[in-house]
């Protein structure tokens, strides 16, 4: 599945002109990194907020094409108003096909409700990281990484290093040594 999204180019910087975009119904961003100058763009809201209605929008590789010109990009930061369901401003990666890129993507626990430490012992999961942090090259970007939980048993604790990583991915965190390997997840009691 690919996700693309059109922009368009601004000339007008500041706050004053970004107020100015979003009366017109207008997100500002910039598109920067890779080989190319920084470039100030701006996003129709309704396009943008379809967009990000797909939670694979911010860990994915998007496809956004400014003035006719299609180029990768991943989401770096996008900043909400805080108390309006709105996007203020968007800033997006460039990635070329081989530049090794960090980005997070995220954990998808499989097989818990049916294993034996929820399904006969009582338990439930607890969840408690829903990203990690990745570094790999574009291609090799997952979509998720499966921690698989079919053999659960009451007590058990998931760390980053039961997750599976595909060929070409590294974790953050295991980089930096084992004492990083973080639980992400858990077969507690169920307080029902």
């Amino acid at each position: 599945m690919s996700l693309t999204i059109n922009a368009n180019t601004r000339e007008l910087h500041g706050k004053g002109a970004s107020r100015r975009l979003r009366k017109e119904y207008l997100v500002p961003g910039v598109i920067y990194g890779g080989s190319s100058e920084p470039q100030s763009i701006s996003f129709a809201v309704n396009e943008l907020n379809k967009a990000i209605e797909n939670p694979a929008f911010f860990t994915s590789i998007i496809e956004v094409t400014v003035a006719g010109k299609p180029e990768k990009a991943i989401i770096k930061a996008l900043q909400r108003h805080p108390a309006r369901p709105e996007v203020l401003h968007i800033d997006l990666l460039r990635v070329e096909e081989n530049t090794v890129i960090t980005t997070r993507v995220p954990l998808s626990f499989v097989g818990a409700a049916t294993s034996p430490g929820v399904k006969t012992q009582g338990g439930r999961l607890v969840v408690e990281a829903k990203l990690a942090e990745v570094r790999c090259l574009p291609a090799n970007l997952p979509a998720e990484l499966v921690v698989d939980c079919n053999n659960a048993q009451l007590g058990d604790i998931y760390h980053l290093s039961d997750a599976a990583i595909p060929e070409g991915v590294e974790l953050i965190a295991l980089l930096k040594g084992e004492d990083h390997n973080q639980p992400i997840g858990r077969i507690d009691k169920s307080k029902r």
